[in-house]
């Protein structure tokens, strides 16, 4: 359950730019907007963990001999993502959305955006490989559940708290400060990127 939980706070760290959306929504428009927002992106990365870890459990199971191949395309996946992150651009405004459509129509734009995103689901084989799930457990469908359920913890946990934050701070703190601290998540996610695309070399081989 531990790589789960770690797993899914990872994958939901390394969506900046939905998190950047949403405190400007907090900033920018109401409760309901945030709510639908974070929901959405909550749901999303959920879905995606929920795929990934019974495809990654069926080829560590049947595909053993092709182990340090999928290390290796893992270390490629999170090495191009923290080239990305070290690319992406800091943010500036918070205040700067000019008019926003309802809770709806933000819940299904933050959805797609977020099923629009390609490297979502080898980003959370990557992590989950890097966390070492079936490393430190036997492949099967026994260990599913446990897994599944701490990633759901994981995900609950990043996006619960930021939703939170938006709805109840966002226009409390001033823009600097939240600004400055929203341009800390990005050159970590760059850090931890590399970092567990080492891990997952070691794990490997």
């Amino acid at each position: 359950m531990i790589e789960g939980i770690t797993a899914g706070f990872i994958l939901s760290l390394t969506l900046f730019p939905g998190t950047v959306w949403l405190v400007k929504v907090g900033v920018c428009g109401n409760a309901r907007q945030v709510l639908a927002v974070g929901f959405a992106f909550w749901f999303s990365q959920l879905l995606w963990m929920l795929v990934a870890i019974p495809g990654l459990m069926m080829m560590a199971r049947y595909l053993v001999f092709i182990r340090p191949g999928m290390h290796l395309f893992a270390a490629f996946v999170l090495l191009f993502l923290g080239f990305k992150f070290f690319r992406t651009k800091r943010v500036e405004q918070l205040d700067d959305v000019k008019t926003l459509p309802s809770a709806m129509s933000l819940f299904r734009q933050a959805l797609s955006q977020s099923f629009a995103m390609p490297m979502r689901l080898p980003a959370a084989m990557a992590i989950l490989l890097a966390t070492g799930v079936y490393i430190n457990h036997t492949p099967s469908w026994a260990v599913v559940p446990s897994v599944a359920l701490g990633a759901l913890i994981g995900v609950s946990w990043w996006w619960g708290q930021f939703t939170f934050l938006s709805v109840c701070f966002a226009k409390r703190v001033p823009y600097p400060i939240t600004i400055k601290s929203l341009n800390k998540i990005r050159p970590f996610c760059a850090a931890l990127s590399c970092f567990l695309a080492f891990v997952s070399i070691l794990l490997g081989f």
